[in-house]
């Protein structure tokens, strides 16, 4: 078996070497999902921009806030595996386009939400059709690109996502004062997302030529024994538990936060959120890129954990907003540096689509178990406390876990040269 695990690395090394010409085609097609992406990250950025305005209109609680915040967590906690074992045995073409026309759907049942319990679900269904789309996306990289672009797709995949959170946070309060309140935000999101629906089923396309499994996705077996067979699948998608803690705490709660800190408008506060995915921009592309330079992966894995908790206990002592933005800046682009290195692993690994799929579904499962627990946690202090300081604080180190979780992780880069035990 270990002598099998060395030859499928090996032949990964060979094929991230290889000058095979990359189809030109790969390329419209990501371009479509990740114009699918960047609505999906529009309603699940648009929280922290309009809680402050919810607590008039619909008179949101801290407690409600920080189920808001856990709820869209919980939608990507909830599909992403159960859809990477399922819905990968089905056409991936139709299943992104009924999950695309979903989104459509619910980002206009936000809009026609009376109240809280209405827009909790909106957010969840939303999200979990969102999900669905995302799990499905590893089968189009696997099958329209060389494995020697894997890193830098990964990479890109990460960066797009940054740049539609920056998009997010910087034209949300100029589409509610636009459109004229911050139900027609979501209208218009809806009706982006349906043009891109019928877009999708004319540009979206499969390509069969690159798959690394013979068999059909309905002829295989349940690609979620992988999870069984290689344990390192949950060492890696646990890494970023900590991170997300903080991540989904900081995402909901501290646009607040800087209101109140540092006496600013919802609008700056949108501007200054916005720093966060401007330097995730860079940190995903410039990431993935130089781990496939220096042929490792554990590395960038292990300084982002180390850097991230320090990072993060700094910005809430900062008091002026041009140091806040850099420091925003910086952490974005250290929190997205190593995530696509890790939806990389798997495929270093030479395993099957379906197989990706799992692996990439695990990673998307548990990440959201700290970053629904973090808003929560985050929201109950400031309910009991009347502090939001406090409560940030308290999550602000756990990304210590990205760093923890390093040391147990092969290395599976291009210069790896050590053998993955096959019993993990």
């Amino acid at each position: 078996m270990n002598q099998k695990v060395n030859n499928n690395i090996a032949s990964n090394q060979q094929s991230s070497n290889s000058s095979d010409p990359q189809d030109s085609f790969a390329w419209v097609v990501m371009a479509n999902l990740w114009a699918i992406d960047i609505g999906n990250v529009f309603v699940f950025m648009s929280i922290g921009i309009l809680i402050p305005i919810w607590q008039d209109d619909i008179g949101l609680t801290p407690i409600q806030a920080g189920l808001m915040g856990s709820a869209g967590f919980l939608g990507f906690g909830l599909m992403s595996l159960p859809s990477s074992i399922w819905l990968t045995k089905y056409n991936p073409k139709f299943v992104t386009a009924f999950a695309t026309i979903g989104m459509a759907i619910t980002a206009l049942m936000h809009s026609i939400s009376v109240n809280v319990e209405m827009l909790i679900i909106s957010r969840f269904t939303f999200v979990a059709l969102a999900s669905s789309r995302l799990t499905i996306q590893i089968i189009f990289i696997q099958q329209w690109f060389q494995p020697r672009l894997y890193s830098i797709i990964n990479g890109l995949d990460f960066s797009i996502r940054s740049i539609g959170q920056t998009l997010a946070l910087v034209m949300i309060p100029s589409m509610i004062v636009i459109l004229g309140n911050w139900r027609n935000v979501y209208v218009a999101i809806a009706l982006y997302m349906g043009i891109l629906s019928i877009l999708w089923m004319i540009l979206g396309k499969q390509n069969y030529s690159t798959s690394t499994n013979s068999l059909p996705a309905n002829q295989e077996g349940n690609p979620a024994r992988i999870l069984i067979r290689k344990k390192i699948l949950w060492v890696i998608a646990s890494t970023q538990i900590g991170a997300a803690c903080t991540f989904g705490s900081f995402m909901t709660f501290y646009p607040s936060y800087s209101m109140e800190h540092l006496n600013i408008s919802v609008g700056t506060a949108g501007f200054l959120m916005s720093a966060f995915p401007t330097g995730g921009i860079i940190g995903s592309v410039f990431g993935g890129a130089l781990s496939q330079k220096i042929g490792k992966r554990k590395p960038i894995i292990w300084v982002s954990g180390i850097l991230l908790p320090i990072m993060y206990l700094i910005l809430l002592n900062v008091n002026t907003i041009p140091l806040s933005m850099i420091i925003l800046f910086m952490i974005g682009g250290t929190a997205m540096a190593f995530p696509p290195i890790l939806f990389t692993i798997p495929l270093d690994m030479r395993l099957s689509a379906r197989e990706v799929a799992v692996a990439g579904g695990l990673i998307r499962t548990l990440f959201p178990v700290g970053a629904t627990l973090g808003p929560l946690i985050v929201g109950a202090i400031q309910e009991s406390s009347g502090s939001l300081f406090l409560g940030l604080s308290i999550v602000a180190p756990l990304p210590i876990t990205i760093a923890i979780a390093s040391i147990f992780i092969p290395e599976t880069g291009p210069r790896n040269t050590t053998t993955i035990p096959s019993s993990i």
